[in-house]
């Protein structure tokens, strides 16, 4: 049994839905808030609805797992749920209950960036994440990965249909390195059924392109719309006074200019020589995806 923490997410239901094909059995371990639970059964997928914030919530999430997969993150999260209380307390919470499981592997899903002095209290958690599960005596494996491409698509796509216009972050110019969902999942399954990462740490991306090119890209398929461009000055007072108010925004703005400063690219090719045989879902495939779904 492979439990995949976060399964109703981006990362997670594609997860799922390789998994399957695969024959393995899953489990899925979501709050089911943000994203809801699937709306039938599959085959093979044992559902638990339970939180991260929770000791037994855990235990029963891991018991008889002989893997597991941490694809939970509390970045994105308005409610509920925020860096700390999910990807280094939920993490330290998940990674005791299955080393008490007897769990032979956790794969952890962290990010580019991540370090105990990083920037941003999200990398910083991540980091956590990350030396708990190496200090905890099961196998693992942390797969650091670059901004989620789809994710950023669709949410600079969706002004464009209400308001005819494409948001952009700053100056739009500094390379950023993104990862694909398919991308993301291709290095979990390789994580999953084969000894290869066991014990490494790895950054896995797709391509490293600036937010213009992400935005030129969108607009050409939609044959309509202009950028619009949120100023650094206007990123550096919203990471300012939004945190009271709202800190998801606060969040956002911060990873905004800490991409903004060129620190969110890396070179995809260091991992990705190890592994030819697997392809690069890049920004025309994953329009083309989106588009298609």
């Amino acid at each position: 049994m492979i439990l995949v923490v976060g399964g109703t997410g981006r990362l997670g239901s594609r997860l799922n839905d390789e998994l399957v094909r695969r024959g393995a059995s899953v489990r899925i371990m979501a709050r089911g808030e943000s994203q809801p639970f699937p709306g039938k059964e599959v085959d093979g997928v044992e559902l638990v609805r339970g939180t991260l914030a929770s000791g037994a919530d855990c235990d029963r999430a891991v018991a008889g797992c002989s893997q597991v997969v941490f694809a939970a993150s509390g970045f994105g999260l308005k409610r509920g749920g925020n860096p700390r209380s999910v990807d280094r307390d939920g993490a330290l919470r998940l990674i005791e209950a299955a080393s008490r499981a007897g769990v032979e592997h956790v794969v952890m899903m962290s990010m580019h960036g991540a370090a105990p002095d990083a920037p941003l209290e999200f990398l910083r958690m991540k980091y956590a994440a990350e030396e708990a599960l190496k200090a905890s005596g099961m196998a693992w494996t942390v797969i650091r990965l670059g901004a989620n491409l789809d994710q950023f698509l669709d949410s600079m796509s969706q002004p464009l249909h209400t308001k005819g216009r494409v948001p952009v972050f700053g100056s739009g110019r500094a390379p950023v390195t993104f990862t694909s969902t398919p991308d993301a999942a291709a290095a979990v399954l390789l994580a999953l059924f084969g000894p290869s990462l066991r014990g490494r740490i790895i950054e896995w991306g797709s391509e490293t392109l600036p937010f213009n090119t992400l935005a030129e890209a969108i607009l050409a398929d939609a044959g309509k719309g202009s950028i619009q461009r949120i100023p650094v000055a206007a990123l550096r007072v919203m990471a300012a006074v939004a945190r009271p108010v709202s800190p998801f925004m606060a969040r956002m703005a911060r990873a905004a200019l800490w991409m903004e400063s060129g620190a969110a690219a890396f070179d995809p090719a260091v991992a990705r020589s190890a592994f030819p045989d697997i392809p690069v879902i890049g920004l025309r495939e994953s329009l083309d995806q989106i588009r298609n779904a």
